[in-house]
């Protein structure tokens, strides 16, 4: 895919924005956690109308208002008004607990390694049953019948636990866009320190998960100049090794920008070029 940069006019402010809002939820881990995500509505959201859901996950150290800049939101407001991208309810949650706490490496590593059982449990509960969506109940029944609708993609902290849903929640969602960070199933820079054995394992996943090669698409994204670009790549070389279930060209994509950066910039030059494909043209 040709990443184009975001037309000046597409940053500019939307005549027919969409809004936010905010879902409050309690985590039944047995940790109790009062926590909430921010829900982009497009404009013209209509009760009547089911609508796909993309779960947007920040990096370290961020929070559920990283993406939600005036930038981003400019972005999908524009995309959805020119008929590029279908209307879409966007969801940014955060991995981290409420209050003050350690969002170093390591402890960021440790919360989005527990993360897709709160996504699935209670982030995806929460969101659907407020929000019309294509799930007709909020169960697991309900969410996985639902699945074709439903993605997520995250930057960099973002894009590992983009990873473990795809490791442990493909009964939610189809549609994956992992940018500019590894999977870190068997440690951190586990995409380069372990290559074959993550690649095996993602491979195994599917299967494991009652799913086959036509029932998910990945496309990943990084930049030549980006800090995760070295692990992330040799996470995608040892995945091409794997071709009865991943499929370059197919079911995955991998594209790399010509001296890309780690910054939402261009995170969000990314999704502009990556989310139309995603929930447009089976809508169209």
């Amino acid at each position: 895919m040709n990443l184009y940069p975001i037309p000046a006019a597409c940053l500019e402010r939307c005549p027919r924005p969409g809004r936010v809002e905010r879902v409050d939820y309690v985590t039944t881990d047995g940790l109790d956690d009062r926590k909430h995500a921010l829900v982009y509505l497009p404009h013209g959201y209509d009760e009547s109308c089911p609508y796909d859901v993309f779960y947007l996950i920040h990096g370290g150290g961020g929070d559920q208002t990283s993406f939600f800049s005036d930038t981003f939101l400019a972005v999908l407001d524009n995309l959805i008004d020119r008929g590029q991208l279908a209307p879409l309810i966007v969801v940014s949650p955060t991995y981290y607990r409420p209050g003050p706490v350690d969002k170093g490496i390591g402890a960021s590593g440790e919360a989005v390694a527990l993360f897709a059982r709160e996504l699935k449990a209670d982030i995806i509960p929460a969101v659907e049953s407020r929000f019309r969506t294509h799930a007709a109940s909020t169960d697991a029944a309900g969410i996985r019948a639902s699945r074709d609708h439903r993605g997520i993609g995250g930057f960099s902290m973002g894009s590992v636990t983009t990873w473990y849903a795809f490791l442990e929640a493909l009964d939610a969602f189809r549609w994956f866009m992992p940018l500019s960070g590894d999977c870190w199933l068997f440690g951190r820079l586990g995409g380069s320190l372990h290559a074959e054995e993550t690649a095996r394992a993602l491979a195994d996943a599917v299967a494991k998960q009652g799913f086959a090669p036509e029932d998910f698409r990945v496309h990943a994204i990084t930049g030549t100049k980006d800090i995760a670009c070295p692990n992330e790549s040799a996470q995608i070389d040892a995945m091409r090794r794997f071709p009865e279930v991943f499929r370059f060209g197919g079911n995955i994509d991998y594209d790399l920008l010509e001296d890309g950066v780690h910054d939402y910039a261009d995170i969000f030059r990314y999704l502009y070029n990556a989310l139309p494909a995603f929930f447009h043209s089976r809508q169209a």
